[in-house]
């Protein structure tokens, strides 16, 4: 019966968040529809500036990865005098940076988009798009920190509402300013910008009111404390995100230097696993939450029977998924005659990606536990050494043979160090 009642607060803190992960990738396609229907060149520009823009902005995830503990944590311990003062010091830190990272795009946005090569008219329509993009930059950190704010009080169902407000409000203002009224890509840029504008703004009314529900109290505020908190674990996060981002681009550039049948099926995968992730994403972000508000009870977690729900849930879920996309895969690959599926034949592949699944789930459960416990630290070392696995391991592989194989069986190699290192230190 205990169990019961964990896996049903597991399951509302997790259900919005899978809502709001699948609702991203949605709007993504709708502008790359519109973009496809503008010209070819356009569509090719959507890309480069998409990639850009989440790589530099997603930099910051700490902005949403540290808070959520942290808010789980001050509101367990009615510290509602320093969850306010964290609030709105955020809030000021995500507006500073957002706006740092759009000058840095309009600074440097030529050299980003030279490194894709891209033509003469591609390389100007991505610096359109790019740039009417960046401008909400600052409204999307400011929505990210305050989204995670709201999981860490217990309100995930305003993070899914802000979530089908941007998505909704992107795909209708696409398609009107940029098919409409003839923008064309730079319609589609402001309208990504507009949308993220409009949640944030919803967001951070939302939380106003949420908090405003909470007295006053007398209580001493350790500003100092607060401010080096966030930026600790803050800098940890972001060295971490620089080392991930690395190495995926890598997988990625190495994947590009094969043939266009590799390229295609290298595409195909990452999709799936995107997919694949939505799941295990959310409970990691539930995990946050919950495994924080577990250890400001002052209760001991590692052997706890929320640690032992989150196992069962990810290794089912990950056994099933596993499952499901090989015998997917392998029946799919019957009954096509293109090139590059016909590829998945090699069973060897097919069986390193499920295996990416498998440890994979595990790798990322152990990240949101991590943060829940408060060992930021610890969250950034596993996924450095993880990447230098996998660096290490890509770079042996890759030079004894160019192969599609070869890159996925690294990143497989960086989430079992990931997913075991993980595991380690929440004993430790």
């Amino acid at each position: 019966m205990k169990n019961k009642h964990i896996y049903k607060d597991i399951w509302i803190n997790a259900y919005p968040i899978i809502i709001w992960l699948s609702m991203e990738p949605f709007a993504g396609l709708v502008d790359v529809s519109i973009a496809g229907n503008l010209s070819l060149d356009s569509l090719s520009a959507v890309g480069i500036g998409t990639t850009i823009y989440f790589v530099t902005t997603w930099l910051f995830i700490f902005l949403a990865y540290g808070t959520t503990p942290y808010v789980a944590d001050l509101k367990i311990n009615n510290k509602f005098e320093s969850l306010r003062f964290f609030i709105f010091y955020g809030r000021k830190i995500s507006i500073y940076l957002g706006a740092f990272v759009f000058l840095i795009i309009l600074v440097f946005e030529n050299q980003f988009i030279n490194l894709f090569k891209p033509t003469t008219e591609v390389s100007e329509l991505s610096s359109i798009y790019l740039i009417s993009r960046s401008i909400g930059i600052p409204f999307f950190l400011l929505n990210m920190h305050s989204t995670a704010v709201l999981r860490g009080l217990r309100f995930p169902k305003y993070t899914t509402i802000s979530s089908f407000i941007s998505t909704s409000l992107n795909i209708l203002l696409s398609f009107t300013l940029g098919i409409i009224a003839g923008f064309g890509i730079m319609g589609i840029g402001i309208a990504s910008s507009i949308s993220f504008f409009v949640a944030s703004i919803y967001s951070t009314y939302v939380l106003n009111f949420k908090i405003k529900q909470h007295l006053k109290t007398n209580e001493n505020i350790d500003k100092e404390f607060i401010r080096k908190k966030f930026f600790n674990v803050g800098s940890k996060i972001f060295i971490r995100s620089i080392f991930l981002t690395a190495f995926m681009a890598t997988l990625s550039n190495q994947a590009s230097r094969l043939s266009m049948n590799d390229i295609a099926l290298h595409h195909v995968l990452q999709q799936m696993w995107n997919i694949s992730y939505t799941f295990v994403d959310a409970l990691a972000i539930a995990a946050q939450t919950l495994v924080a508000e577990h250890v400001a009870k002052n209760k001991r977690f590692i052997k706890s029977d929320l640690r032992k729900s989150f196992i069962r849930l990810t290794f089912s879920v990950s056994i099933f998924l596993s499952i499901v996309f090989y015998f997917g895969i392998v029946f799919f690959s019957e009954f096509v005659s293109n090139q590059t599926f016909i590829q998945f034949e090699d069973i060897r592949i097919v069986l390193v990606f499920c295996s990416t699944i498998f440890f994979g789930y595990f790798a990322f459960l152990w990240d949101g536990v991590l943060l829940g416990l408060d060992k930021s630290k610890e969250f950034s070392l596993i996924t450095i050494f993880g990447s230098i696995a996998g660096f290490t391991s890509l770079f042996f592989l890759l030079n004894y043979q160019q192969s599609l194989l070869f890159i996925w069986i690294a990143l497989a190699i960086s989430l079992i160090v990931r997913g075991a290192m993980g595991a380690y230190y929440q004993v430790n």
